[in-house]
Order: C-alpha cells, then sequence, then structure tokens
C-alpha cells in the first residue's frame, strides 16, 4: 500500500512497549477461509512498524480480547513492531474515536469485536493509506477494510449436540453477551444441535447485554437454573465467573460451555469450550498483508482448521469425544449444514 509521507499527529494512543517474552504461535499453514485470494496492495510487502488494536472489551478478560491481543504482542515481538491499544470500548462514538485516533499514527489497525465493524465503515475511507482489519463483516468497497473472523457458531452446534445428550432434565440454556452476530449465531446454533439429537428438548435463551457483567450473567444464569436448565452454553467473557457462581449457589448438577479459552480450572461445572486461537489469526493477517493478498471478500474461520477452532472437553468428559468428533467430521464434509447461524 502506498504510504502518506505525512501523518496526523499523535492523539493521546497510548504505545504499549512490547515484550520478548510472548506467547509461542501455532506453526499454520492455509486457515480454512473462504477466501484465501486477495487484491494486490503495492508497497506493503513488508511487515508494519506501527500498529494500532482496538478492543471492545478488556484486554485481560480471558477470552476472546485477551487472546486477540496477544496474538498482535507475538508477531510484533518477532516483527519489531510497535503496538498502540485502545480497550474497552462499548460505544459506537468511542470506536470512531479510537479508531481514528490510532489511524493518525499507525500503518495497520485491528480491531478485536464485532462491535467495531461500523466504526471500521466510518473510518476506514477516511484514511485511505492505512490497512484496516475487523473481527466481523465489513462493508464492500473499501479498499483498505477486510474481514478476519470466527464462525463461532460452529462449535456451538458441536456443544448443543453434547448438551443434550448431558442433559437429564430436558431443558438447557444459552446465555448470551452482546447482541452482535456471534452471539446470535452461537445461540442459534447450540439450539440447532441440541434439537438434533432431542426435538423435543427445551432451549432457553437470554442477551444480557454485556460481555464482562458477572452480575448480570449471574442473575440470568440463577434464572435458567430455577426453570431446570441442566446444560448452559454462557457466551461470556469476564462476565463468566458469574454463570459459575450461579451455578454453585443453586447446589444442583450444571454444565457449562464457554466460549474461547481453556477455564476448565475454574469450577468443576464447566464441561468444555469452544476453543478460538485468535493469536493464529492474526499470524496469518500479518502474513497476508506481507504478501499483498488481504482477501477482498471476508476470510473466515470455522471447524475446518483446528488450530483456530474447535469444540473442546474439559477433563472428566472424554465420553463425550467422539460425539464431538463425529459431529465435527460430520460438519466439515457437509453432512451437517449450518443453520442461518453458521
Amino acid at each position: 500500500m502506498i504510504r502518506s509521507a505525512t501523518r496526523l499527529a499523535r492523539r493521546g494512543v497510548l504505545a504499549l512497549p512490547v515484550v520478548a517474552a510472548v506467547l509461542a504461535l501455532s506453526a499454520c499453514s492455509g486457515g480454512g477461509g473462504a477466501d484465501t485470494g486477495g487484491t494486490p496492495t503495492p508497497g506493503s510487502s513488508a511487515a508494519p512498524t506501527k500498529v494500532g488494536v482496538v478492543l471492545a472489551g478488556p484486554r485481560n478478560d480471558k477470552a476472546f480480547y485477551q487472546s486477540y491481543l496477544d496474538g498482535v504482542q507475538a508477531v510484533a515481538a518477532k516483527e519489531g513492531m510497535t503496538v498502540s491499544v485502545v480497550d474497552n470500548v462499548n460505544s459506537p462514538q468511542a470506536a470512531i474515536d479510537a479508531l481514528t485516533n490510532l489511524a493518525a499514527d499507525n500503518q495497520l489497525i485491528i480491531a478485536g469485536g464485532s462491535s467495531l465493524v461500523s466504526a471500521g465503515n466510518t473510518v476506514a475511507p477516511q484514511f485511505p493509506d492505512v490497512t484496516f482489519v475487523m473481527s466481523g463483516v465489513v462493508q464492500t468497497g473499501i479498499p483498505n477494510l477486510h474481514t478476519y473472523a470466527t464462525k463461532q457458531g460452529v462449535p456451538a452446534y458441536v456443544a448443543g449436540v453434547v448438551a443434550a445428550q448431558e442433559s437429564a432434565s430436558g431443558s438447557i440454556g444459552y446465555v448470551g453477551g452482546t447482541d452482535i452476530p456471534p452471539n446470535s449465531q452461537s445461540s442459534i446454533d447450540f439450539a440447532a444441535g441440541a434439537k438434533s439429537v432431542k426435538p423435543e428438548i427445551k432451549v432457553a435463551s437470554v442477551t444480557v447485554g454485556s460481555l464482562s457483567d458477572a452480575a448480570k450473567a449471574k442473575e440470568a444464569t440463577a434464572a435458567q437454573i430455577a426453570n431446570g436448565a441442566d446444560v448452559i452454553y454462557a457466551f461470556q467473557d469476564a462476565g463468566l465467573p458469574g454463570v459459575l457462581d450461579a451455578v454453585k449457589e443453586s447446589g444442583k448438577t450444571v454444565k457449562v460451555f464457554n466460549p474461547t479459552t481453556d477455564r476448565c480450572d475454574e469450577s468443576p461445572a464447566l464441561i468444555g469450550y469452544a476453543f478460538q486461537d485468535t493469536r493464529v489469526m492474526v499470524v496469518h493477517i500479518l502474513e497476508d498483508y506481507k504478501a499483498d493478498q488481504l482477501p477482498a471478500q471476508p476470510r473466515f474461520y470455522a471447524l475446518d482448521d483446528p488450530t483456530v477452532q474447535a469444540l473442546k472437553l474439559c477433563p472428566g468428559n472424554e465420553k463425550y469425544q467422539a460425539v464431538v468428533t463425529e459431529t465435527t467430521n460430520k460438519i466439515n464434509s457437509g453432512a451437517i449444514t449450518m443453520p442461518q447461524g453458521g
């Protein structure tokens, strides 16, 4: 990409030094995305020296946002880049401000969180010499704006299959975070997976409006448990402790799935998680940037690349591994068609 000779002045964004000790990245070729080709961008065949990161939630959530930032910092350490971060961006105007400020002094902006997409559509055309990569589907026709995202509903479908077999009450629940596509996808597909095993199973679903509010997550979980749910898919990041507290206080045997990271040691109630390694996805972003091959169409990841996404079980639940493997294989082969949420 042709870079401007003059940069706008930095607008108060803190540059974080990248430490040498970082998480090791999985070696991964390919990526399971729908579009491996891209639009060449003259002049971008080297790693950017400055990368801005915008996160819709806290950088230490032990889930999606922390993993996303870990990925950027690991690549940055290898390539000698400077990383500037703005996290907890939770309003449309704050998202526009964060992207605008970072674009003033960075060559590449990577935004973690589907709620940031609208701001990306607005800000990217104003900075044609800056590359923007979002974790949700962006507006078409903006050449410097790209999508790299996981289809989070797909592992949720597998979790639904397991949940239907685990449930003794015939009632399961879903406690969602914010009203974003990954949340709706996961809710739809979790229910679909369960009903593929037991069409009569009851599935309660609620979106509490936050991925990080443990109190709201606890209240919603307690209500579902009171109504008979004995397996719950908690689409929660920093809010997960609230879900686990509700389970513990209920005194009932309730199993919980969580997204993104292995948190099995936090509670015996955890049965598995919809693993995502966004660090690997970030590696692909930088590889494609350097090769002038950032995709013109969204690049999606699902279960076809297990280094990026998979449904994983917590220790003690190995009896369901054959079910997980079989369902995953059927999804990847096309024998199972995802509903609209996939």
